[in-house]
């Protein structure tokens, strides 16, 4: 492979991440993190930015970069890889890590989860609840670090995102640490829509899951709401 730069670290994204992650992720690089241009970033990051977006945003391509990539590594020395291409980040607070993560990390910094169960795993374990469900319950979320937790009521929920009321105007592509009595998640804002609740102005907030840690994946938060 001729290109040696991780397009995966340089979007600060695991290997597995969806589409909708991937594009968050890019989206807060260079608007939030300003390395857009235009917001006084710099015009060479921004450029590799958008080329590991037009690869891994790309189906296609990202299925051929994949394979070129398993491919390098397995077969590269393991003297040769003695120092990351890049940092590792926390997908909220954005602190670097010292390490890949791995299942049921959390950030030193701010005790986000870094890294939920594989795939496989999560249908294997919460086959019944993949659906989006109905599921009413407070939690609260962070939209900045150091910051305040917000209050805000759970709507509806799945394995791979959830949907909540919450009485903040939040941005697309913002990344929220969120937490509740069965589940701590962290997660990047895809949808916000403005709704009347009893009189009071309240946004409906969809999200997509990053990375999720179930505090009783076979209790009574499952086995109830199915």
């Amino acid at each position: 492979m001729k290109n040696r730069r991780n397009y995966y670290r340089i979007l600060q994204v695991q290997p597995d991440a969806p589409a909708e992650v991937i594009r968050a992720s890019y989206r807060t690089l260079m608007r939030e993190l300003k390395q857009h241009p235009d917001l006084g970033g710099s015009t060479l990051e921004a450029s590799i930015l958008n080329q590991a977006y037009e690869v891994l945003g790309n189906p296609e391509r990202r299925a051929q970069y994949d394979r070129a990539l398993f491919a390098e590594y397995t077969r590269r020395p393991e003297s040769q890889d003695k120092k990351p291409l890049t940092t590792v980040f926390c997908p909220f607070c954005r602190k670097p890590l010292a390490r890949e993560p791995q299942a049921g990390d959390r950030c030193r910094a701010c005790e986000s989860v870094l890294q939920s169960k594989k795939p496989a795993e999560v249908r294997s374990e919460y086959q019944r609840s993949i659906p989006r469900m109905k599921r009413e319950d407070s939690i609260s979320y962070f939209s900045t670090w150091p910051g305040r937790a917000q209050k805000a009521r759970m709507v509806d929920f799945s394995p791979r995102g959830m949907r909540f009321l919450c009485s903040e105007r939040l941005v697309p592509r913002t990344t929220l640490k969120i937490s509740s009595p069965f589940f701590d998640a962290s997660g990047a804002v895809t949808n916000v829509q403005e709704r009347a609740v009893e009189g009071k102005k309240l946004y409906a907030v969809g999200v997509v899951f990053i990375a999720i840690s179930f505090q009783q994946p076979r209790g009574t938060f499952l086995s109830t709401s199915a």
